[in-house]
């Protein structure tokens, strides 16, 4: 979002990404994070989910994490221990993630005036996007967060 708080105003860039994802682990979960300066430290990324939207604008979110911060993430949302959370809890919870980075991304591109649909998260392979993206060091584990639009014709 623009430094004046008028959603879709500015370019969505990688900074606004890191903030909006960050924003939504602390407001969602209680996981903290920061954005990463040598993402070659995490662990790869195994563990994909993306959602995509329409409206003024056409394009999707991808979501790249390590199956340490999926567990993490579920955890977290479900109260319980790590180790007690399994792989499709963890699953489940990195699509919800997407869907609330999803929602912020469509009101960071004017959703507020704008109307947007917003389709399901679904689990993926990861793919190249060519927009703005940022990696997020979460408590030790990568999230690598991707977005791509374009106006629609």
């Amino acid at each position: 979002m623009p430094t004046d708080g008028t959603p879709g105003t500015a370019a969505l860039d990688g900074d606004t990404l890191a903030r909006l994802a960050i924003d939504a682990l602390e407001r969602t979960a209680f996981v903290l994070a920061d954005p990463c300066d040598a993402p070659e430290s995490l662990p790869s990324a195994d563990v994909f989910a993306q959602i995509e939207f329409h409206g003024s604008e056409h394009g999707g979110v991808d979501l790249c994490a390590s199956r340490g911060f999926t567990r993490n993430l579920a955890s977290s949302i479900l109260g319980c221990d790590a180790v007690e959370v399994t792989d499709a809890q963890g699953d489940e919870a990195l699509r919800e993630l997407a869907n609330i980075l999803g929602g912020s991304v469509i009101y960071a591109l004017g959703g507020e005036k704008c109307t947007f649909s917003l389709g399901l998260p679904r689990l993926g392979s990861s793919g190249e996007s060519n927009g703005p993206s940022c990696t997020l060091d979460a408590e030790g584990e990568r999230l690598e967060i991707r977005c791509h639009h374009r106006l629609a014709a």
